[in-house]
């Protein structure tokens, strides 16, 4: 049997002789005053044998853009790490749930995978003060965005998989995600109304409001419709046996129109 493999950048890189990265890092976050491949391996959970794999992994295209010459930034890394969480996740579920129908195998694999659960492994792991990021995207609070977090994990992911081996990175992603966020327990990452508060809170905007604007039916079957706020402005209507229920469908209608589910 003929076996692939990934093959290595051709672009000839310097190696790194020290553990420690500050010529390599700029300016980092001040919260990461003493970042160190010691730091960022213990942190992440992998010792890399190839050192330049795990600083890629950590640097975000709006730092690379910055250096002269533009160093690599991370998005190949990130290409790869979401096909490898793919196949993962979805074995993993393929396994552990084999009463599953296609649908709801589908969707499990999808909260799984979701920027909003890599997100918050990533916070919960503190990878943040390790992601090298641009002057600007800093200033903008880049390490707190959900999108920049998920892509340095999935990038963390395929540097794994190139640096140990697809076993390896298979364990990874065992340990930090799918025992952090096991399907039984991620009904939360469905959360509209969080959603929605944090589309608002990353733009700078006051988080909307949520008013009742009827109940219908006898107090034991009411059906209630929300409206959610901006101001004056409707941004999106929902119904629901109870007031939670309908003000998640008013988010949710919310970020559709906004694309942001």
């Amino acid at each position: 049997m003929q076996h692939y493999s990934l093959k290595k950048s051709s672009k000839k890189k310097q190696p790194i002789k020290s553990q420690n990265v500050s010529s390599l890092q700029g300016d980092l976050p001040l919260s990461s005053p003493e970042f160190d491949i010691d730091s960022a391996e213990s942190c992440i959970g992998h010792k890399f044998s190839q050192k330049e794999l795990l600083v890629q992994s950590l640097t975000h295209r709006s730092y690379s853009q910055e250096i002269i010459p533009p160093g690599d930034d991370n998005e190949r890394l990130e290409f790869l790490g979401d096909a490898v969480l793919q196949l993962v996740v979805t074995d993993f579920l393929w396994n552990s749930y084999p009463d599953y129908q296609e649908g709801q195998l589908t969707r499990q694999r999808s909260l799984l995978v979701s920027g909003r659960a890599l997100a918050k492994v990533a916070k919960l792991n503190n990878f943040a003060p390790f992601i090298r990021l641009g002057k600007g995207e800093r200033k903008t609070g880049g390490q707190t965005k959900n999108s920049i977090l998920a892509g340095t994990f999935e990038a963390i992911v395929g540097a794994i998989f190139i640096d140990a081996g697809f076993q390896k990175c298979v364990n990874w992603i065992h340990e930090k995600l799918l025992k952090n966020l096991p399907p039984a327990s991620i009904e939360d990452l469905n959360d509209n109304k969080s959603k929605l508060q944090e589309f608002f809170q990353s733009s700078g905007q006051k988080a909307p409001e949520y008013k009742i604007i009827s109940e219908i039916g006898p107090e034991h079957s009411k059906v209630f419709t929300v409206e959610v706020l901006q101001g004056d402005l409707v941004l999106g209507r929902g119904e629901g046996r109870s007031k939670k229920s309908a003000e998640q469908e008013a988010a949710k209608a919310c970020l559709k129109k906004n694309k942001e589910i």
